[in-house]
């Protein structure tokens, strides 16, 4: 059994961003497999009378009926548990599942070339192309970890951006890779007092932070160049692909100093989608990984990062952020820091093994 989506582009097939409504045929849920499948789209039902576009419909079949993972944690940090279902297709992308809830997406195995090339605009020399092999299937955040669902969890909210209507949407900031996680890795478990400690106690399922290799692969969704819109930079700095993707210096992020309500770091989903329904790879917070930070060694399967404590002690953290240029936002980008360091700059995404 597969559920088959729709969604069309407006934009020459650059971005796949509107989740199409108005069909009928073998679509949705249950669909078996098989030939002579047909799927008939009423356009004029999600484009507006008036468009002008030249629309491109995209087709995707995902099998089984767990593809999106949701814990629920609106009963707060004194919760004894918190319930965690499962569904075939999107929830409501409305703010309860930006606040009271969590919602992940299942990401299917697969090789990729992680990295970037030499000529790739931007490119740093800790970013040799490899191929990676994940060779099983695992959840991630739609979006980052909000303020709304971290204080859930924690009881607290650490974070610098808490003006505004829209900050329990923002993503949580200020939170170290010790207090997000903490405890050993690879192979241990976080320390219980922290977020991801908690959710792992009240849910029973493993959730964590995602490798950098399982960051990369889902930022991607099968593109290959320096964004996940399938675009290469045209500016290192301000870049007009980057100002639809996410929030960074040149699209609001530079207003922090002289209006926090609307500057800094934007509400979680203010950007375009990826082709795997995932928000704000590119920009508004930096994001931590399991992985200690080191130079690639080549291709590898399962990759988790150096298995002991480099000499020079720092994690890997992704994504760029709301004060950075456009070429630190890139799917290849790696930056770094101590695992006690936290700022306004600095957020999380959970992640989780498929088939627990």
């Amino acid at each position: 059994m597969h559920t088959v989506l729709l969604h069309a582009s407006t934009n020459a097939g650059a971005t796949y961003s509107l989740p199409c409504t108005n069909f009928s045929g073998d679509v949705g849920a249950g669909v078996t497999t098989g030939a002579n499948k047909q799927v008939v789209w009423l356009a004029a039902g999600d484009l507006a009378a008036t468009s002008t576009a030249v629309a491109r419909v995209q087709v995707t079949a995902m099998e089984g009926t767990n593809n999106y993972c949701i814990i629920d944690v609106a009963g707060g940090p004194d919760a004894v548990n918190y319930p965690v279902s499962y569904q075939a297709t999107a929830p409501p992308l409305d703010d309860p599942h930006k606040t009271t809830q969590i919602v992940l997406r299942k990401i299917p195995a697969g090789s990729f070339v992680m990295g970037a090339p030499t000529n790739e605009l931007g490119c740093e020399s800790d970013e040799t192309q490899h191929t990676v092999t994940l060779t099983k299937d695992f959840y991630i955040g739609i979006y980052e970890i909000t303020q709304a669902q971290y204080s859930n969890v924690m009881g607290a909210n650490p974070s610098y951006f808490t003006q505004g209507s829209h900050a329990p949407t923002r993503p949580v900031d200020q939170v170290s890779w010790n207090t997000v996680r903490g405890g050993t890795w690879p192979g241990g478990t976080p320390t219980g007092t922290t977020f991801m400690g908690k959710l792992q106690s009240k849910t029973g399922l493993a959730f964590d932070l995602p490798t950098e290799a399982q960051w990369e692969y889902a930022c991607r969704a099968g593109t290959t160049k320096a964004l996940n819109n399938n675009t290469d930079l045209q500016n290192t700095e301000q870049d007009p692909n980057m100002d639809i993707l996410g929030r960074y210096f040149y699209n609001g992020g530079s207003n922090y100093t002289s209006d926090a309500v609307n500057g800094g770091s934007a509400a979680c989903g203010s950007y375009l989608v990826n082709q795997w329904g995932l928000y704000d790879m590119h920009g508004n917070a930096w994001e931590w990984c399991l992985d200690w930070y080191a130079a690639y060694s080549g291709d590898a399967t399962d990759p988790v990062g150096p298995a002991t404590t480099p000499a020079w002690p720092r994690r890997v953290i992704r994504s760029g952020a709301w004060i950075y240029e456009a070429s630190s936002c890139r799917s290849a980008y790696r930056y770094l820091n101590t695992v006690d360091y936290a700022s306004s700059r600095y957020s999380c995404r959970v992640a989780l093994p498929a088939g627990q």
